[in-house]
């Protein structure tokens, strides 16, 4: 009798523990969370639907993002990968935390614990008896003072019975999270007009008196609708509560909806349980239930934020990246001008029509990736290997072109200096392309700002930005060319122009210089030695042919030659473009002693998060190797001895955050100042309440005034001597 009942405890207890792991998540541990997907119900029912959820427990200080992460920030997203055909329905997200980030930006987020709620449907298909698994890959942003990107993959193993069988350990945090969802209350009644840059928003009802509401706020479920920062005053008049929202300067067209949610801290029904209350209100359209006055399509920011894109587009012309190229229009200008004005008008024109196109191409290709996922900035391509290579080709056939080592008639090596013909033309566009594609490498003052803003914005709103760029950088070609009085002022056509067209190749093979040193700093020292000898095989490729001409040759000699020639450029543009990009080295800690004493710590948000928690002064520059402007401020800031003392009176830990190659994590770091380019220089320290961001270009004046300029206690604190 005793073994019969030792034996029925035996299998008691097995069966109650296999219980136990049927109905428990896998736990995910990273570094700022612990994450796992869990059931209300420990076993389901076929086609019947249940609740499940990510439960989120943060660490302390950590947050994560609302689906509208406000001015930054990314949401969690999910990816449903069982066999399986569950029916999931979307995130149900309660209502979040408004929440003050670095760089005068707000947030919507969440603290401490974190459960995402969705509907799952199992499918009919189930049999009773069985088990079923749920997978999921779920990826995140997770910030403090700085934001790393989380994934965990996710996975649950249920049940299927014929009645459903309730999970007691997560009835209550379920209970909880579906009260801070928002309700639709049909009590409730709302209307919103628009009016300039103002969105009036109203709540009204007669179900019962209003008291006075003493923390009222909107959160919109759409980005880029209202400004997220902006004070939202309200007054509660007999049954009506009367919201004022400021429209998204990045937002230039009209508000056509009003959607979101209303949290109010002492609830929205009698019993105040119900602490947020959804708003889709429509402005357009035959259903509309409220109306709006005109809005401006492009308001007074919007306009702010061309004018800056058409001055950095005009200052681009001065960049040193964009020189070689312009020089040659210049020298096309003054050999047309002499002939035919007109031309030279034409000829302006179609070169502006190239920049133009060039930069919307840019723009729509940056957008596209962007759309799709990918971590990019203003001179993405940039950080490609194979197109520096292929630039690196062009610069330096196109030096030889000048240099008159070769001539063929319409090739890409003599387009962009062609002007005298109908197919000119071609040049002229090509020119106004390849203008574009060199000035990439730049972002000159008051361009960071419009780039940074337009990567913000809908897609038309962000094209208009960069095709006011184009022209601001096509303009000065435009106007000179249009304008005979303009023209006269330029020297007269001569035999000089043949010494200057030659000059003009010494600053292309400068440029073929530069760039071989940044696919150097991008692939190491071999793939430097693979492009070295690519550039050898296509000069002699180039050889071939100028030494037999197709005029004095046969034609199989002509054919062979040709042959030759494709097999050599091709040949070695491919052994030069198959270099590998070396590894990256911004996840280490090794500090590196740049040219001018300076050494500098390797970005990393882990290693910066430790500096501020230490309390320590940093200085972070954000640049890249193929950067014009970057390496003109180091060379001219860095090499000063005032500055780099005043840095080591300061006790600053200077970081070098190296965008050369493709680095999301920088990427992101950038985005949350608002850009997306290089340079960018911020100052950290522990008594500013949010980092100093330092001009595009510098000089030490600037920087030992911005030095200057910091709370004098921390200075005197921090000072390494005193």
């Amino acid at each position: 009798m005793k073994n019969k009942l030792g034996f029925l405890l035996l299998l008691l207890f097995i069966s109650l523990f296999t219980g136990i792991q049927q109905s428990e998540a896998y736990q995910v541990k990273t570094d700022h969370a612990e994450v796992k997907l869990i059931s209300e119900q420990s076993a389901i029912v076929p086609g019947e639907t249940f609740w499940i959820g990510i439960e989120m427990d943060i660490q302390e200080g950590w947050y994560v993002y609302y689906r509208n992460p406000a001015d930054s920030g990314m949401p969690l997203t999910v990816e449903w990968t069982h066999e399986e055909d569950f029916n999931i329905s979307d995130i149900k997200w309660p209502y979040p935390q408004w929440k003050d980030a670095p760089g005068g930006l707000t947030s919507y987020a969440y603290e401490d614990s974190m459960l995402y709620m969705m509907e799952a449907t199992a499918p009919e298909g189930l049999d009773p008896g069985d088990k079923t698994t749920l997978q999921v890959a779920a990826d995140w942003l997770i910030c403090e003072m700085v934001c790393i990107p989380e994934n965990a993959d996710l996975e649950l193993t249920l049940d299927v019975a014929e009645e459903p069988t309730f999970n007691e350990e997560h009835l209550t945090l379920f209970s909880q999270m579906r009260e801070k969802l928002p309700a639709d209350l049909d009590f409730w009644e709302s209307f919103a007009e628009v009016n300039g840059d103002t969105i009036t928003l109203k709540l009204t009802t007669d179900a019962f008196e209003l008291p006075q509401y003493e923390n009222v706020i909107y959160f919109s479920n759409e980005k880029g609708e209202i400004e997220n920062g902006a004070d939202q005053p309200y007054t509660v008049e007999n049954d009506t509560l009367t919201m004022k929202l400021q429209k998204s300067v990045y937002k230039p067209d009209a508000v056509n909806r009003v959607w979101g949610l209303v949290y109010n801290e002492e609830g929205w029904d009698e019993s105040g349980r119900t602490k947020a209350m959804t708003v889709d209100i429509n402005l357009g359209g035959e259903e509309s239930i409220a109306s709006t006055a005109t809005d401006p399509v492009l308001s007074q920011s919007f306009l702010l934020i061309l004018g800056f894109a058409f001055l950095g587009g005009m200052i681009l012309n001065l960049m040193p990246c964009v020189f070689p190229i312009l020089s040659i229009k210049v020298m096309n200008f003054l050999q047309v001008s002499g002939d035919n004005p007109k031309k030279a008008k034409i000829h302006g024109w179609v070169f502006g029509a190239g920049v133009l196109v060039s930069f919307l191409i840019l723009a729509g290709s940056l957008l596209l990736l962007r759309a799709g996922g990918q971590e990019l900035g203003w001179g993405f391509q940039l950080q490609s290997p194979p197109f520096i290579a292929f630039l690196t080709f062009l610069m330096f056939g196109l030096g030889l072109n000048l240099m008159g080592v070769f001539e063929i008639g319409n090739s890409l090596m003599n387009v962009a200096g062609s002007a005298q013909t109908g197919e000119g033309l071609k040049g002229s566009f090509f020119s106004g392309v390849l203008a574009t594609v060199l000035a990439t490498p730049c972002t000159a003052p008051f361009m960071g700002t419009a780039l940074g803003a337009a990567i913000t914005m809908p897609a038309l709103s962000a094209l208009l930005v960069f095709a006011v760029l184009g022209f601001g950088m096509a303009a000065p070609y435009i106007l000179l060319s249009s304008f005979p009085a303009l023209m006269k002022k330029l020297p007269k056509p001569g035999a000089w122009m043949e010494t200057f067209k030659q000059f003009m190749a010494f600053p292309l093979f400068a440029t073929a210089i530069w760039l071989a040193w940044v696919f150097g700093q991008q692939v190491g020292i071999d793939g430097l030695t693979n492009l070295l000898i690519g550039l050898l095989l296509l000069s002699m490729g180039i050889w071939i042919l100028n030494r037999w001409k197709a005029t004095q040759i046969s034609n199989v000699s002509r054919i062979v030659s040709r042959a030759f020639v494709i097999l050599l450029v091709t040949g070695g543009f491919f052994i030069s473009a198959s270099s590998n990009t070396k590894q990256q080295t911004s996840g280490t800690t090794s500090a590196q002693t740049d040219q001018y004493g300076i050494e500098w710590q390797s970005y990393t948000e882990a290693k910066l998060e430790q500096h501020l928690a230490e309390n320590r002064n940093v200085f972070l520059d954000f640049t890249a190797a193929w950067c014009i402007t970057c390496k003109a401020n180091e060379r001219v800031v860095f090499s000063s001895e005032d500055v780099k003392e005043k840095f080591r009176d300061l006790d600053f830990v200077m970081m070098k955050a190296d965008w050369t190659n493709r680095n999301p994590e920088i990427t992101r770091a950038l985005e949350s100042f608002g850009r997306n380019g290089v340079p960018l220089y911020v100052i950290y320290n522990e008594d500013l309440e949010e980092p100093m961001i330092l001009p595009e270009l510098l000089t030490p004046g600037i920087v030992m005034d911005a030095l200057d300029d910091l709370p004098q206690d921390n200075q005197s604190l921090s000072m390494k001597d005193s």
